[in-house]
């Protein structure tokens, strides 16, 4: 019974994770939901990762270094951002593994490789899916230790299905992944065409 109260902290620190702490307009954020029904029809074929996926060899950010997203199981423990930009740690909850359609999001300061569906950071506050970000949006990056915005160049679907790794970290909470600040969320059902990481 100990995790619940950990895991509403966790859940009310990544809901405001990406804002960079400027004054909110009447709290509009752009909702990852929203954003989703604009989605290329042609990734709807694919299981979903609910909302988003990463492929393996993605670096994720852990208290002890990177580590590879295919090597993270559950009750292992990762680097969370918070709405200020400092670290915390939050446990990984469960693991799900599919395949997916990728796409190559570039960036100012480094590439990265996701589903369309995944929830990137906004700088400005709020998500956006990867495949709905476009050139001139700013997003956060993690380097050094610290956000820095980054500005998106192109979004580019391919045409490359790979297994791709979803870490459920808890409803909205911000982890990195390949250098880039990520929303995390679980999977809509336990019955969705997603497998459980064992």
């Amino acid at each position: 019974m100990y995790r619940i109260p950990f895991l509403a902290v966790a859940v009310l620190i990544g809901v405001s994770a990406c804002n960079d702490n400027k004054p909110s307009k009447s709290g509009n954020q752009t909702s990852a939901t929203s954003s989703e029904k604009t989605t290329p029809k042609k990734e709807n074929l694919y299981p979903p990762c609910h909302p988003g996926c990463f492929p393996g060899g993605t670096a994720i950010a852990t208290p002890d270094g990177l580590r590879a997203i295919e090597t993270i199981k559950p009750g292992e423990i990762l680097t969370l951002v918070a709405s200020d930009g400092s670290t915390i740690r939050g446990p990984v909850l469960s693991v799900f593994r599919s395949t997916n359609r990728l796409v190559n999001l570039r960036t100012e300061s480094g590439t990265l490789r996701t589903t369309g569906l995944q929830p990137l950071c906004l700088a400005s506050g709020g998500f956006q899916t990867a495949g709905n970000l476009k050139t001139g949006d700013v997003i956060w990056r993690w380097l050094e230790g610290k956000r820095q915005e980054t500005r998106v160049m192109s979004v580019v679907q391919t045409e490359e299905d790979a297994p791709v790794f979803n870490l459920v970290v808890g409803e909205s909470a911000v982890f990195v992944a390949g250098g880039f600040l990520a929303k995390g969320k679980p999977p809509a059902t336990e019955e969705s065409a997603v497998t459980q990481a064992k």
